[in-house]
Parts: structure tokens; C-alpha cells; sequence
């Protein structure tokens, strides 16, 4: 490994580099009539068809019938409660709306699924500004719970930088500690982040970044940080190496953690790289400072040891709280769309991921609506052997992974 890496030029392991930014977007109107578009709910619905050339149906025959004498209708059911809704489904919606002559209705039971897929639809097809159609939707009263914003954000993402700036994503998996490490990256820029790195297999993972290829056909990544969901007890983290490896590397965890970083997040925050990002959503219950990350077209979330497959993080120490994680994963992890793949940082039974849908449905300790009362006795009887590395890993990784306070340096300036 090391006579291969001798051989590469220089630019093997690239600096960070800062992506290009797209041009300032003109002001886009969240009116829908603007667009063309008039919402209403289902009593409404007879006299707001009227001089329209189409209507888009999205609640179920039997809760909302076709207007009568109106043209060309299209029903596509979507549920009210968007936790059931894939994101995948704004795909088939948004084509329905490009293709439907204007003016047109966007019908349900009370409107408010219409204005929420519609307004997305407006943001999709003109700069792709999720934060502005949440924004937008929350003024107007529609976007009052966290699952409607997930969907909206992860809708018109999916439908705009998504596709623009292709995801690679790299799951690696270090054997000793069972922890998968992953490599996020843009395609279109070559900006990349590692979260979770484990010491051990930082030069495997330098390799990953260095032989992966962009869209234009270009090796190597520019790696730009590498990031913790928590200050780990099983293993020492690779951050560190990281650093001293790769002039500009930064090393980042939430700020509830407690651990040295250069960078420390709080809920709602955004890790960057190229034109994608992943946003933290506060997940303690392992620890007081676990994070969770969701990518930002919703298509995935890096849950850490909050949600495991089939499973969770224990916590019994390092201030665990079954009830807090029973929140956390309730209402943090269990709200995003169904079809969102979740990615662990750990699996003991070679299984690498599962879905959000999966999960809630059968997870033996938070699935099938479990109540906090149940998971906190599941918790209290799981009698696990005290970790054999935390006496080592938890105070290197209160530093990132550097072996003392001494050793500690920020990242170098590029």
C-alpha cells in the first residue's frame, strides 16, 4: 500500500477545494396561482373546477370523488400523513403536473396535501429551494409537522441537485468493531466527507477516496472532513489521521458531545460537500451528544447507534437514557419517509442497511409501536458486557483522536 502510494502523483489525495456556486436564482413566487395552480379541498371541489382544463386528484375515490363535468383528471393517492408517503412518489407527481394543462385544480379531503405538493412542484421546477417552499408552506399553515417538511426538502432535492450533482456513496465496513464507515461524495464536484472513520482503516479509506471517479472521469476525491455521529466507546476514531493526512481535512462533531473538533454542530445543521449536504438531527439517548445525519434529498440517514438493524444502541452508560432514545428515534428518525435507507454504524450480523418503513414496522425494541414503558424494560434486561476499548477510546475520542490535549491541532489552512 504504502510503495502504491509513493508512485501516485500529488494530486492522489487532493486538498479541499471549493465547489463552484450556482448563479443567484430570481425571486420565485409561492403563489399558485401564479403557476396556474388552484388548490381546494374536497367540499370545494365542484365549483373550483369550473373554467379549469385539468385536475389533479390526490385523496382516494371513496374519500374525495371526480368533480363532475370536469376535464381531464388524473387521481394519484397520496396519504395525509406524509410519514407513509415515499419521497420517490414526488417523481410521478411532478411529472403529472408538468404534463397538465393550466389552469388546473390540485384537489384532496381539506387542501392541504394540494398546497404541500404543489408548492414543492414550484420549488422543484425553479431553483429547487426546499428551505423556501417549507418556508412558504409554514406561513400559509400547511407544513406543521416534521414529516411534511422532510418530504418537502427531500422532494425537491430528489427532483433538482440529486440529479445534478450525482451522490457517490462508498459503505466500508472495519471488522474488529463492526462499524461502517462512509464515504459521501459529489460527483460533480469532487467534494467528499467520511463519516465515522474508524483509525484502523484510514489508509484503506484514503484509497476509496482516491480511486473513486467523478462524472467527468476523473480519480480522486477531495476529502473535506471527516465527521462522528458520537464520541464512540468501541473504537478509536480515524479523524485524526485523517487530519494529519490531508492538508485541510476537518474534524466535526455535535457540540452536546463535549469532544475537541473544529467544527461542532447543532440540531438543523448542515455538513457541506460540493453542492449535497447532510443536515444533523439531535438523537441522544447512546450518549447526550448523538447525531444523527440526513442526506439531503431524504434518500438516506446515518443514524449512528441511535437506530440499528433490528436493534439500538445500548444505554446503560455514557449518560444513556432509554427514554430520551425513545424520543429521539420517534420523533427524529421514525418521521422521515418510509423509503428512506437507514444507515447504521454498526451491524453484528453481516446485514449492511434497512429502510425507515422497515424499522418502525418491525424493529423488536422501538418498532410496532412500541411504547416508551415497553423499550425502557427491553433496556433494563439486556445485561451487556462492559465495552473492552472505552477506558481507551472514549478519552481519545473526547479529542477527535488524538492521544492527548498536547497533540491536538485544528485543521490546516488550504
Amino acid at each position: 500500500v504504502d510503495a502504491a502510494r509513493a508512485a501516485r502523483p500529488p494530486s492522489t489525495f487532493p486538498s479541499p477545494r471549493t465547489p463552484s456556486l450556482r448563479a443567484p436564482m430570481a425571486p420565485v413566487s409561492y403563489t399558485l396561482e401564479d403557476h396556474g395552480i388552484t388548490t381546494c379541498g374536497g367540499v370545494d371541489i365542484q365549483g373550483a373546477c369550473a373554467g379549469k382544463k385539468s385536475t389533479l386528484m390526490l385523496a382516494p375515490e371513496g374519500e374525495c370523488p371526480d368533480p363532475a363535468d370536469a376535464d381531464h383528471v388524473v387521481r394519484i393517492p397520496i396519504a395525509s400523513d406524509f410519514k407513509q408517503n415515499p419521497v420517490a412518489l414526488a417523481t410521478r407527481l411532478f411529472a403529472a403536473l408538468d404534463a397538465m394543462p393550466k389552469p388546473m385544480v390540485v384537489a384532496c379531503k381539506s387542501g392541504r396535501r394540494a398546497a404541500i405538493v404543489a408548492t414543492a412542484w414550484i420549488a422543484a421546477r425553479n431553483g429547487g429551494d426546499g428551505d423556501a417552499a417549507v418556508a412558504a408552506l409554514e406561513a400559509a399553515g400547511h407544513a406543521d409537522t416534521v414529516d411534511k417538511k422532510h418530504w418537502v426538502r427531500g422532494a425537491v432535492a430528489g427532483a433538482t441537485v440529486a440529479l445534478t450533482h450525482p451522490l457517490i456513496f462508498r459503505q466500508l465496513f472495519e471488522k474488529e468493531s463492526s462499524t461502517y464507515t462512509y464515504l459521501l461524495g459529489d460527483a460533480t464536484t469532487g467534494a467528499c466527507i467520511l463519516i465515522d472513520p474508524v483509525v484502523e482503516t484510514v489508509d484503506r479509506d484514503l484509497e476509496v477516496v482516491a480511486r473513486a471517479v467523478t462524472a467527468d472521469g476523473k480519480a480522486g476525491l477531495s476529502l473535506e472532513a471527516g465527521v462522528n455521529t458520537h464520541c464512540h466507546a468501541d473504537h478509536i476514531t480515524g479523524t485524526a489521521a485523517l487530519k494529519e493526512r490531508v492538508p485541510g481535512c476537518r474534524s466535526i462533531i455535535s457540540q452536546a458531545s463535549g469532544a475537541k473538533a473544529d467544527e461542532h454542530l447543532k440540531p438543523g445543521d448542515r455538513v457541506r460537500f460540493g453542492a449535497r449536504y447532510i443536515e444533523a438531527l439531535p438523537t441522544p439517548g447512546h450518549t447526550d451528544g448523538c447525531m444523527s445525519f440526513v442526506l439531503d434529498d431524504r434518500s438516506r440517514v446515518f443514524t449512528g447507534d441511535a437506530l440499528l438493524i433490528g436493534g439500538c444502541g445500548r444505554t446503560d452508560f455514557q449518560q444513556g437514557s432509554a427514554p430520551t432514545l425513545y424520543k429521539s428515534v420517534t420523533t427524529q428518525l421514525f418521521t422521515l419517509p418510509p423509503d428512506t435507507v437507514v444507515c447504521p454504524a454498526h451491524d453484528y450480523a453481516g446485514r449492511s442497511t434497512s429502510s425507515v418503513l422497515e424499522e418502525r414496522l418491525e424493529n423488536p425494541r422501538l418498532g410496532a409501536k412500541k411504547t416508551e414503558a415497553e423499550f425502557a424494560e427491553i433496556m433494563k434486561n439486556l445485561n451487556l458486557a462492559y465495552p473492552k476499548k472505552i477506558d481507551v477510546a472514549v478519552p481519545a475520542n473526547l479529542l477527535c483522536g488524538y492521544p492527548d490535549e498536547a497533540s491536538w491541532k485544528p485543521a490546516a489552512k488550504v
